[in-house]
């Protein structure tokens, strides 16, 4: 299993390696693009852990401690909305059940929170079935370039 634990400015170089890791998949599949966490530097994860409309956690190997992924969310406009920016795993942890296991801990942790929205690729049909099986629904999409389309999805 795993845990969640708020994320520290210790972290941030652990958490800033672990993300490079599992976006650059992205990167090399669908070429730059701005909004790929894979291009993040140090001082934008520092940023992010201390960030007072956020929160950034660290997710833990329960039995090892050690780092296997990590979650950032942040306030939108107002405190019952929050939005997952980055959401990532080790990728021997992907696909077992720990990405629902997380969320559900998020949304227990948060449980003033009235809308959730998150950003993924159209075309990375697992990570958008994970998040419709969390109860997210399509609202938007925005072609970034050929090949590549962002969907925005909510759950009230």
């Amino acid at each position: 299993m795993v845990k969640i634990e708020r994320a520290t400015l210790n972290d941030a170089a652990s958490l800033l390696q672990l993300q490079k890791e599992a976006f650059k998949i992205y990167s090399d599949k669908y070429g730059d693009f701005d909004s790929n966490p894979y291009h993040m530097d140090l001082h934008r994860m520092e940023f992010n852990i201390n960030y007072r409309f956020g929160q950034y956690y660290k997710i833990l190997d329960d039995d090892s401690k050690e780092l296997v992924g990590g979650l950032f969310c942040f306030e939108l406009d107002e405190k019952p909305i929050m939005k997952i920016a980055q959401f990532y795993f080790k990728s021997e942890y992907q696909h077992l059940g720990y990405g629902t296991y997380v969320l559900n801990e998020l949304f227990k942790i948060n449980p003033s929170v009235k809308k959730w929205y998150v950003d993924t690729i159209m075309q990375e049909e697992y990570n958008l079935a994970f998040y419709k099986h969390m109860g997210f629904e399509i609202i938007d999409e925005e072609e970034e370039h050929k090949g590549l389309t962002f969907v925005t999805l909510v759950k009230k």
